[in-house]
């Protein structure tokens, strides 16, 4: 049986990387390595520089970890992207990191300016108990202003295949909205009950629709 590729989780804005925690502990689980590159524009908001902070800068801080675990430990690599997370990863991949390419090269394996997310409790943790839901909305982030105007210059969509979770109870972005992303980027699309966390309301079932996405990347489609 293929090894399971590394998942490299990139992550949502405003967010703590603690709040992934138990999805990749569930990942772990299931037999995954996972890595969890740290995003500049969610980290050390208090530095007067982070104002500048830019989606480019998150791309460049996952695009090394992509580069390091492709091409120096020659891993085959699942990019598992959350929200925000989704612009990053694509601006991050460059083509000749994708499984395809490497493939078709007999190579192995294969993103004052800050601003505050409000009423996080509804929008981001709605499905959780308000207890953890309070908890983790204070512990949210401010973001840079910088990432939101930041221009993609590359769409990873266009030669990596996708898997689209849509969320049907998320507050944050509209299920219609995420269906027209999906349909974009003619991502396979899965669907859950969940809100906008499912990796702290759903960690196990979030860890296994990532397994399954995995194994139809190296097997075709799964047998139900």
């Amino acid at each position: 049986m293929p090894e399971l590729p590394v998942v490299v989780l990139v992550q949502g804005s405003f967010q703590q990387p603690a709040v992934y925690e138990q999805l990749t502990k569930s990942l772990r689980t299931l037999g995954f390595v996972t890595s969890h590159p740290r995003l500049p524009s969610c980290t050390d908001s208090d530095n007067p520089d982070f104002p500048q902070t830019t989606l480019i800068d998150d791309a460049l801080a996952i695009r090394l970890e992509l580069t390091r675990q492709v091409e120096y430990e020659g891993k085959t690599v699942m990019v598992a992207m959350h929200s925000y997370g989704g612009l990053v990863g694509s601006e991050a991949i460059p083509e000749d990191l994708s499984f395809a390419k490497r493939q078709s090269l007999d190579l192995p394996g294969g993103p004052d300016g800050r601003f505050d997310l409000v009423g996080a409790e509804e929008k981001l943790y709605a499905d959780l108990p308000k207890s953890e839901a309070a908890f983790w909305a204070s512990r949210i982030l401010p973001s840079s202003h910088k990432v939101q105007e930041s221009l993609l210059t590359r769409a990873a969509w266009r030669y990596i295949p996708s898997t689209y979770l849509i969320c049907e109870n998320d507050n944050a972005v509209p299920p219609q909205m995420q269906d027209a992303f999906a349909a974009t980027v003619q991502a396979h699309v899965e669907r859950c009950s969940t809100g906008h966390s499912p990796m702290l309301s759903h960690p196990a079932m979030l860890a296994e629709k990532i397994h399954e996405a995995a194994l139809k990347a190296i097997h075709g489609p799964i047998a139900r």
